[in-house]
């Protein structure tokens, strides 16, 4: 049965996007992307422009990362980063306020995407350093890219953010529905798909209404509006719902004939084909504990706690603060952590509202989290094994087919960080 999480939207999906200040000193990570490391383009000393390319790698399954502002390179150093074990490089640059832009991308018009090829296209958002913008990181070229044997018979784009407290994808179709669209034209040229699934929750009543009015002259584009739970964010349970097959363990979804991107992606890849714009910054939630929460336009690489200080969230008030959704995000160790292109949400949760975390007791066997488990799975059996050291029982147990919702965590009785086990696990073995 599957576990139901309350959402706590209603108060930020009525705020409009806010353009948040560039930060004094921007901390860009060279990885920030599932795939190679990048490696810095630049030096300390050098002056770099808004979305000039400062770290690359050669490597298929990678993205660059771009200045956000413009300014001087201070420092390259180590950083920690929220979603990597190790400590990966990052350039340090000291906002010279000029805001010189960077013009190695050129914009296309609308009526020149006809004659533009699908190779130019990759590239573009290659160049753009796009990734998966829902969380996952996924560099997007690759995703647009499926095998020549594996013909794509629909898009699905997700609008559903499932997260509890996530509205920065909502602001976005609400806001920039024209990219949403015309991400889509890109996107289907590229796959070579008639077919397009815009998939959204219900009571998204503002930006269901807005994407049936774009797409109203589209016959070959359908949108979906459900009452999605929080588990059918996830891709391969997405499909599921929408087209009504399950995806093999093991299997991708464009082995499926399907490619999956977020919405935010989908605004993204417009924006670098149509405006000739990087990937520097993007929409994030700010919400919790705080009295006001945003909708915030964020340039990567901003440290949190300048967002903080902005809203006079006072540290000495803060128990954590989570980067990402409240269910699969993460506690990090400083405000001093930058932004990255997988953040979605910054959640503050306060001293005087926390809930203490129940301590970790003995597995009483209620088999609580295997009903839950939305892949079926069993997550105790998976972290009993990984305690053990036994890895290959934890495989055979499917480990790797976790997506990490947290869900297991949230209804263990016994406070058994079982998603938390899990998530360590896995990506230590994709490492």
């Amino acid at each position: 049965m599957a576990a139901k999480i309350k959402e706590k939207k209603e108060q930020a999906r009525k705020v409009p996007i806010e353009v948040f200040p560039d930060p004094e000193t921007a901390v860009i990570l060279a990885l920030q992307h599932i795939g190679a490391p990048n490696v810095p383009l630049v030096s300390v000393g050098d002056n770099v422009s808004i979305g000039q390319k400062i770290a690359d790698s050669r490597e298929r399954i990678s993205a660059p990362v771009h200045s956000p502002i413009s300014g001087k390179v201070v420092k390259i150093s180590d950083a920690y980063n929220p979603c990597y074990k190790e400590f990966p490089q990052a350039i340090f640059i000291e906002n010279d306020g000029k805001k010189r832009k960077d013009k190695t991308l050129k914009p296309i018009s609308e009526s020149e995407l006809k004659d533009v090829s699908i190779d130019f296209l990759i590239e573009r958002v290659r160049e753009a350093g796009i990734i998966g913008l829902g969380g996952a990181g996924f560099p997007t070229h690759v995703k647009l890219s499926p095998p020549p044997d594996k013909p794509i018979k629909h898009l699905l784009v997700n609008a559903c953010e499932s997260d509890i407290y996530a509205t920065c994808d909502e602001r976005l179709i609400v806001e920039k529905t024209s990219n949403i669209l015309k991400g889509v034209k890109i996107m289907r040229k590229v796959l070579g798909s008639q077919k397009v699934v815009i998939a959204i929750k219900d009571n998204k009543i503002e930006a269901v209404e807005r994407l049936k009015e774009a797409f109203s002259g589209d016959p070959d584009t359908r949108i979906v509006a459900r009452p999605f739970t929080y588990q059918q964010g996830d891709e391969n349970l997405l499909q599921k719902a929408i087209f009504g097959y399950e995806v093999p363990a093991g299997k991708l979804p464009y082995e499926m004939g399907v490619v999956v991107h977020n919405v935010a992606t989908v605004n993204a890849v417009a924006k670098a084909v149509f405006e000739g714009e990087p990937l520097t910054s993007r929409v994030i939630t700010l919400s919790g504990d705080v009295e006001e929460p945003k909708n915030l336009l964020v340039k990567i690489g901003t440290p949190v706690g300048h967002i903080l200080d902005r809203f006079k969230v006072s540290p000495n008030d803060i128990q954590k603060v989570v980067l990402g959704g409240a269910m699969m995000g993460i506690s990090i160790r400083t405000t001093e952590t930058p932004l990255i292109k997988r953040t979605t949400s910054i959640l503050v949760f306060l001293k005087s509202k926390y809930k203490l975390v129940k301590r970790r007791t003995d597995c009483i066997r209620c088999s609580k989290c295997i009903s839950a488990c939305p892949l079926d799975l069993h997550p105790i059996s998976i972290v009993e094994a990984m305690e053990k050291g036994d890895v290959e029982r934890a495989k055979r147990l499917y480990l790797t087919d976790c997506f990490e919702c947290g869900i297991c965590s949230y209804v263990c009785p016994s406070g058994i960080p079982l998603a938390d086990i899990i998530r360590k696990c896995v990506r230590g073995l994709k490492r």
